[in-house]
């Protein structure tokens, strides 16, 4: 079990820590930052795919890159390029449709359920854990409103602990399960003392959404996001041709399936797998609307009061062992990374391509 500290602290840590969108950060094993990529915005689309194309392959052959680059203008794919393997075993190649764990982006699936709720009439923003979940073991938490877990705000304990390495993953199926970790575990704070990255608030705001519309987590938000945004293979559990996570024990040692270390579902904090295609079809139903209406600004971190939000600049990043993905853009533009390796591979490729895009962003928006 020592062996599994360094990961264990990487899937608390990084299980999508909020991105910033500083220069693109050092490569697997704290090689250097990335060049950025020989591509503007004013470039042709067929320019934009030479550009790209050539400095992902340089990648990919030196760094050992292994997932899919989208990149679309307008919601129009100009670059969908694949590299690696899904299967490091069978030799099975990665390609455009691979689906991979996407980590915490999986936390704006739970946002937009919340929002589509609060404007069904059916949440408030300022209701408490106590008035859905009156049973809540952990009495301070129970005052924690709905905004303050939206915002990790909340202080609720992370469900990775000792009870999360020492159990069989196999037996972590639903939400339901994880928030069972979760509510057992006394608070790190009381809600709104502070903000820390939590884990374990959208957890408790998993089982509110499905306390509130009578179903589970999983079901209402694969009728009401999955569906309804088109991500035709998302899915809760890993599709058996999807991309295996592959991460390392120690810092330097060979690559190994971590698949074991991961639970057998996600849950509302993460941990969900999709294609890229199904998140550049996220980012157009929050974008134009589709699922939260004016909501949608909220899970995209935008000004409402800003005429042209649905072009905001979005970043979303999620990273756990063998795991990382990134979906950002804005002005018109969408770049998703994913990755069946550790952070930054995902990251880095994906900032280095908004940056030269888009320029440094001193803002979310």
């Amino acid at each position: 079990m020592r062996r599994l500290k360094p990961l264990i602290a990487l899937l608390a840590f990084l299980w999508a820590a909020p991105p910033s969108f500083a220069q693109p950060g050092p490569g697997p094993g704290g090689g250097p930052p990335l060049p950025l990529p020989p591509i503007t915005s004013a470039m042709t689309d067929a320019e934009i795919a030479t550009g790209l194309g050539a400095w992902l392959d340089d990648i990919a052959l030196r760094d050992g890159f292994s997932g899919v680059v989208l990149v679309a203008r307008e919601g129009r794919e100009v670059v969908s390029a694949a590299h690696g393997l899904a299967n490091r075993d069978s030799r099975a190649a990665v390609t455009p449709a691979t689906t991979f764990n996407f980590g915490s982006i999986g936390k704006a699936l739970t946002h937009v359920a919340i929002m589509q709720l609060v404007e069904a009439g059916k949440l408030k923003l300022t209701d408490t854990v106590g008035q859905w979940l009156p049973d809540y073991p952990q009495p301070q938490t129970r005052s924690a409103t709905i905004d303050q877990l939206l915002g990790h705000r909340g202080g609720v304990a992370d469900f990775v602990g000792p009870a999360f390495m020492d159990m069989p993953k196999a037996s972590l199926t639903s939400n339901a399960v994880y928030f069972g970790l979760v509510a057992s575990r006394p608070p790190v704070f009381a809600p709104g003392e502070r903000e820390q990255y939590c884990n374990g608030c959208y957890v408790v705001l998993g089982e509110i959404i499905a306390r509130a519309s009578g179903a589970t987590y999983e079901q209402y938000v694969g009728n009401n996001v999955f569906a309804r945004a088109g991500m035709a293979t998302a899915s809760f559990t890993p599709p058996p041709a999807g991309a295996i996570p592959y991460g390392t024990p120690r810092p330097g040692s060979p690559l190994v399936d971590v698949s074991s270390w991961h639970g057998l579902a996600g849950n509302a904090s993460g941990g969900s797998h999709a294609a890229a295609r199904d998140l550049l079809a996220l980012d157009a139903a929050l974008r134009a609307g589709r699922l939260a209406g004016d909501g949608s600004a909220a899970v995209l971190r935008a000004d409402p009061a800003v005429a042209d939000w649905s072009r905001s600049r979005i970043s979303f990043a999620g990273g756990a062992p063998g795991v990382n993905a990134l979906m950002s853009g804005g002005h018109g533009w969408t770049i998703i990374v994913l990755a069946n390796l550790e952070p930054p591979a995902a990251e880095r490729i994906g900032r280095a391509i908004d940056t030269a895009l888009l320029g440094p962003a001193k803002s979310r928006n």
